[in-house]
Order: structure tokens, then C-alpha cells, then sequence
């Protein structure tokens, strides 16, 4: 029964099929849209189809259980597989041959028979030159009056799909590790302003750094159409209340510590202050310049008009920036008003415009944490190395038996490879007709 068991998990036809139900599932996957609210999904597949579709988790299929079974028991299969392939192969390619596999000249396995009246030296002289043409290192034994030669070369291209195997369980668990103990997420920085927190995409929760990251200053450089051409956030990272590493990121130029990645995602406006305001007196054409602070009032003409700044809006109606202007009058009520930056309002005998205003900005600075990169990244190594070995190279082995007959001496030659058999045994014949030549088949 565990034989069955494991012959079943050790089968390439179960790695196909599961390989063809993963690719499969995940095409449904990016046909569904992932990480839509529960609502929204209600809406697009009706309340029942939702039921059953949210019992699969196919709204985060991903990270399924049904997907996840699907991905362990690829693991499992590919385990099996390996270990099924890993006798054999370490034997062919690190157990010593100090001795000829005699049954390769078997009637089945040669591929040659020939027949000379030379010389027994010359014959082998001529097969030794022969298998060094192939490898540089062989074995010759003699036998009750009989000469045997063996040559190899290759035997390491077959670990090729070993370590592709391999690789794809370095991917897996590289991508489960990094699903379960990684994260990714998001923090704004003002600048001057620091933090430990983490806001997880997907509004799963918060997360504690361990450590503060400061937002030391923050620039950004825009084109002639006011499309930003680069922005740049100068960082310090604050552990036990000690700097201990300053770096400035940009875009595909992040910040790695202590296996946390800081890259620069986004800015915006945070905050204005220094109001630089225009005020012109419709009667007497005085023109004067405020400078107003945020909710704080400035005289506008003597004691009896004053302007105050209630509140700033970065893209007001997608004006752009714009204050909210409040004119104040002793006795009477507010005048209450937007103010777009390079409009004018007027109000009574005077008219506003803003005219400029000193800013802060907040620096988007996106926060991912993979524990399991680096097994990845060995993932991608060895199957880059297994590609290699199982294309670019091949594993040739050569038996040669040289043994009295009644006209001289019979040659016969047997040969294995692990690809290409028919392409594999043209060579072998050219190669017998270069070395060999004078002999008779």
C-alpha cells in the first residue's frame, strides 16, 4: 500500500496534471478581480454565486486554501519525483568506476561490430585515441585474454532536471514564507516628521517596525508641463533613539534595512503656510501684500477689516491649490470664501488673489518585507544552472570490447547517451569511421 502511495506522488503524470490545474486556476485568477470588497462582488455575480465563490476563496485565490493544498502537493509530487531520480543519478555521476559494466555488449546495446587483422597494440592504440577524442579520462581492463575500455563525459548534465525540480520547490517555499511572514504596505512622511508604522495594503491593519524612519527633507524636480521629472526623499533610520544610516531614495532606488525595503512611491502636499496675499483697494487703488499664517488673522485696513486663512485644499474642485479666506468685520458676520491660488475674489472695495505660499510635502514611501526572496532568488539560480546542464550538455558513456575472432579481432562498441540517440549514434558512426579507419564492420 505505501509503495502505491508512493509511486502515485512520485509520477510525472501527477505533476502534469497538477502544473495544468495550478496554470488553470491561475488564469481564473486574473480573469476575477482580486481584493474587491464584498459588496462589489455581490453586485457583479448576484448573492448566490457570490456564496459559493467566496467558499473557495476565489476573491483571494492566491492565498486559498484549495491553492495552497495545490501548491504543497506539487511540492510533495516534486519531492517524490526527486528522491526517486536521486540513487540512481548520484550513483552514475559520483561512484567511482573502477570496473567495466560488462553486460553493455549485450547483442541489444551494441550499436557496432568490427572486425581487424592488425595488430593487437595498433587496435587499441587506435580505440585509445578514439575514446580520448571523447573524454580524457578512461578505463582499460583486461580480461582472460580480452580488452575492455570505458569513457564518459557529461555525467554531471544529469542533475540538470534535478535542479530544476529543485528550483521550483525554492520558488514555492521562497513565495509560501514570504506570503505568511512578509508584508507590504505603505507610511507617509511629512517632512521633519518620523515613523514606525506601517498601514498594510488591502486595510490589514497596521504594522510595527521596530525602529523609525525619519523624513529628513523632501524635493521634487518637474518638466515644463509640470509632470514630475524626479522626487527624492532623504531618510535616516532612528534605532534606540540613535541614527543609524542615512540614504536618500528615489524612484527604482530604494533603502534596504535589516530585510525591510523603503522605496519611493508617491508625494503630495501636506500642508502650506506663509500665505502670500494680494489685496487692492477698488477706491483708492492702494495695493498692499499679507502675510497670513493659518488661522491667524491679519489687519486688511486698520481695525475695522481683517483676512484669515481657515483652511488650505491642495486641488480645490481641480482648480489646484486654494485657502479658505475668511473676512472679518467687528459685529458682523463672516464673509467666507475660496480662494484659488492666482484667482481674484473680490469682496466689497477690495479684491484678493494668493499669490504664493510656502509648502510641506508628505513623501509615500512603500514598505515590503519577503523573508523568502533569497530562496527565491536560489530558486531562479538553479533553474537557470538546470536549463543549462539539461540543454547545453549531455551525457555520453562509451563501453569497447576487443576480443579474438577466428579472421583477428572483433570490435565491438556499445554506447548510451541521455539525449538525442539517433543524432548520438550518427556521431559515434563518424567518429568510428575517423578513428577506426581500415576496419571492417
Amino acid at each position: 500500500m505505501g509503495k502505491k502511495i508512493y509511486n502515485l506522488f512520485s509520477s510525472v503524470k501527477l505533476t502534469v496534471i497538477l502544473f495544468l490545474v495550478i496554470a488553470v486556476s491561475s488564469i481564473l485568477g486574473t480573469f476575477i478581480e482580486q481584493g474587491l470588497t464584498p459588496e462589489k462582488y455581490k453586485i457583479i455575480f448576484g448573492k448566490t454565486a457570490f456564496h459559493v465563490l467566496n467558499f473557495f476563496n476565489v476573491f483571494d485565490l492566491y492565498h486559498s486554501w484549495w491553492f495552497t493544498f495545490l501548491l504543497l502537493l506539487l511540492s510533495v509530487n516534486l519531492i517524490s519525483c526527486t528522491l526517486k531520480q536521486l540513487p540512481h543519478i548520484a550513483d552514475i555521476t559520483f561512484k567511482a568506476k573502477q570496473k567495466i559494466d560488462y553486460s553493455r555488449f549485450s547483442a541489444p546495446q551494441i550499436i557496432e561490430t568490427l572486425h581487424s587483422q592488425k595488430n593487437l597494440s595498433v587496435i587499441e592504440q587506435k580505440v585509445i585515441l578514439f575514446l580520448q577524442s571523447i573524454s580524457s579520462s578512461l578505463i582499460r581492463v583486461n580480461k582472460n585474454g580480452v580488452s575492455y575500455f570505458f569513457a564518459e563525459k557529461g555525467k554531471f548534465s544529469r542533475w540538470g532536471m534535478t535542479l530544476v525540480h529543485c528550483s521550483v520547490l525554492f520558488i514555492l517555499g521562497g513565495g509560501l514564507i514570504g506570503a505568511i511572514w512578509g508584508f507590504s504596505g505603505q507610511m507617509n512622511l511629512v517632512e521633519g516628521g518620523q515613523s514606525d508604522s506601517v498601514y498594510l495594503f488591502g486595510n490589514e491593519g497596521i504594522k510595527k517596525l521596530g525602529f523609525y524612519v525619519a523624513c529628513n527633507d523632501f524635493s521634487v524636480k518637474y518638466y515644463e508641463t509640470g509632470t514630475p521629472k524626479e522626487y527624492k526623499t532623504n531618510l535616516t533610520i532612528i534605532n534606540n533613539d540613535k541614527e543609524v544610516l542615512k540614504s536618500v531614495i528615489r524612484v527604482n532606488h530604494p533603502l534596504t534595512y535589516k530585510g525591510f525595503k523603503f522605496s519611493q512611491a508617491s508625494f503630495g502636499l501636506a500642508g502650506a503656510y506663509n500665505f502670500k496675499v494680494k489685496v487692492i483697494n477698488n477706491i483708492t487703488k492702494e495695493e498692499k501684500f499679507l502675510t497670513v499664517d493659518m488661522m491667524n488673522k491679519v489687519p486688511v485696513s486698520g481695525n475695522d477689516l481683517s483676512f484669515a486663512v481657515a483652511r488650505f485644499d491642495s486641488d480645490y474642485m481641480g482648480q489646484g491649490p486654494a485657502v479658505l479666506g475668511v473676512l472679518i468685520r467687528p459685529g458682523k458676520q463672516h464673509d467666507i470664501f475660496w480662494l484659488p491660488k492666482n484667482s481674484s475674489m473680490q469682496r466689497d472695495n477690495y479684491v484678493f488673489t494668493l499669490k504664493n505660499f510656502d509648502t510641506v510635502y508628505y513623501s509615500g514611501i512603500q514598505v515590503n518585507k519577503d523573508p523568502g526572496v533569497i530562496l527565491v532568488w536560489i530558486g531562479f539560480i538553479l533553474i537557470i544552472v538546470g536549463f543549462i546542464l539539461s540543454i547545453f550538455f549531455e551525457h555520453i558513456r562509451i563501453w569497447i570490447r576487443i576480443s579474438r575472432d577466428k579472421e583477428g579481432y572483433e570490435i565491438s562498441i556499445a554506447a548510451n547517451t541521455s539525449k538525442n540517440k539517433n543524432a548520438f549514434k550518427e556521431k559515434i558512426n563518424i567518429m568510428i569511421a575517423e578513428y577506426l579507419q581500415g576496419e571492417t564492420s
